[in-house]
């Protein structure tokens, strides 16, 4: 028998709707988390690579309106609309502003359902109909939410769809760990061989200085070409509308590619601000030297001005030029090249001064070889992802609209 799905109001689904203080607390240097808008990603995860702590004497203050659950799911109802979380098991921390969240009835609906409910076409047509554009952001009210219409099925059919649909993101997210892993692995390897100096054969070489017999130090301009992006200008730029890297969009070892923007390049412009398979991209501003390794994720890519294009020249291999200035970035060693007293920078005059130390020829051959095949499975994971993430985003709309039949006796 086919299971009958019910039009209802989503305040017949949870049991509280709670919304975030309306200030922000002082930062403090660790405790529980200030979950902000830039913790939730919108494809429905928690990204905590960027976290603001509260002060442990602050959190009964902050949390006086709901401290969030396992289970609970937060959303965005300001300025930037439709990204939703489940609360995992282990946090502690607070809604911050702009944020809410839903306690769900768990007679009445699975969690899990109705977060990928969130990312049906109907509901997304329902907070489009319902959001009201401000002279500065956009918002869709909480007074009203709880009338927001949502589709559901009986209970064990719920369940069935959020298990289908969670099984794609599970394979997603072991795929996601053993690239983090694969990452891990050659930044361990790095240390090992350049830092530690315990490399092949390093019982038979002596040092001459601070370095092993062989090994040079060189200033970045002679491994490397290394320019700025382009300067975001509207009135004066010309060409077609293409997408770039900001600094919100580099992360330690990855790209955050969910909120693009675009600027107009000329043809002359896309060799000079294009982005190439290899390419380092580097932060100038913001947290300077933080970066990535480009993997031509999306075709076409540019820079804009407060973003480092380092590209390596030839006998420089890119993954140990990229190991080589992340350690240094994550050391600190790169923050007495930094100007400016509150926002830090590094302009490409300091980047210049920054230097490398190159190893013997063989030994980068080597660890080229073991890097580049970590580099390959990585690449394999990252295919075999996007692959599970279409196949999902195909099927999610038809398991929730119903197209796709599923019996309330098979569940």
């Amino acid at each position: 028998m086919r299971a009958k799905w019910s039009t209802v109001p989503i305040s017949e689904l949870y049991d509280g709707l709670y919304d975030g203080p309306h200030a922000t607390p002082k930062p403090a240097d660790a405790g529980p988390v200030f979950l902000g808008i830039k913790n939730v990603t919108d494809d429905g995860h928690l990204d905590m690579s960027d976290i603001r702590h509260i002060a442990e004497e602050d959190f009964a203050k902050w949390t006086r309106r709901v401290e969030p659950k396992p289970g609970d799911i937060v959303f965005t109802y300001e300025a930037t609309l439709n990204r939703y979380a489940i609360i995992p098991e282990g946090f502690r921390g607070c809604l911050g502003r702009r944020m809410a969240l839903i306690r769900t009835d768990p007679k009445k609906v699975d969690a899990g359902f109705l977060f990928y409910y969130f990312f049906s076409p109907a509901w997304r047509e329902v907070i489009k109909k319902n959001m009201m554009t401000g002279a500065t952001v956009d918002r869709i009210p909480l007074i009203t939410f709880p009338n927001f219409p949502v589709n559901v099925p009986p209970l064990p059919v719920q369940r069935r769809i959020a298990g289908i649909l969670s099984a794609y993101d599970e394979l997603m997210e072991n795929s996601q760990r053993r690239i983090r892993l694969l990452e891990a692995m050659a930044r361990a390897l790095y240390r090992e061989w350049f830092v530690h100096f315990r490399f092949p054969g390093h019982e038979r070489i002596r040092l001459v200085g601070s370095l092993p017999e062989g090994w040079t130090r060189k200033p970045l301009e002679e491994v490397a070409q290394f320019r700025l992006g382009k300067m975001l200008d509207q009135e004066k730029n010309r060409g077609d509308l293409l997408s770039y890297l900001a600094n919100v969009n580099v992360r330690w070892g990855e790209f955050d590619l969910q909120e693009l923007r675009q600027m107009r390049f000329e043809q002359d412009e896309l060799e000079t601000y294009g982005l190439k398979f290899g390419d380092i991209v580097m932060c100038e501003g913001g947290e300077p030297g933080r970066c990535a390794i480009w993997k031509e994720q999306i075709l076409g890519m540019m820079i804009q001005k407060a973003i480092h294009r380092i590209r390596c020249r030839e006998n420089m291999d890119h993954i140990y030029l990229y190991h080589s200035l992340r350690d240094q970035g994550e050391s600190g060693h790169l923050a007495a090249l930094f100007t400016g007293a509150t926002i830090k920078h590094l302009p490409r005059e300091k980047l210049a001064k920054v230097t490398v130390v190159v190893p013997s020829a063989p030994l980068l051959r080597k660890f080229g070889e073991a890097t580049h095949s970590m580099e390959a499975q990585a690449e394999t994971l990252q295919r075999q992802i996007q692959n599970l993430r279409r196949t999902r985003d195909l099927l999610l709309p038809r398991l929730l609209s119903g197209q796709v039949e599923l019996e309330t006796e098979a569940a």
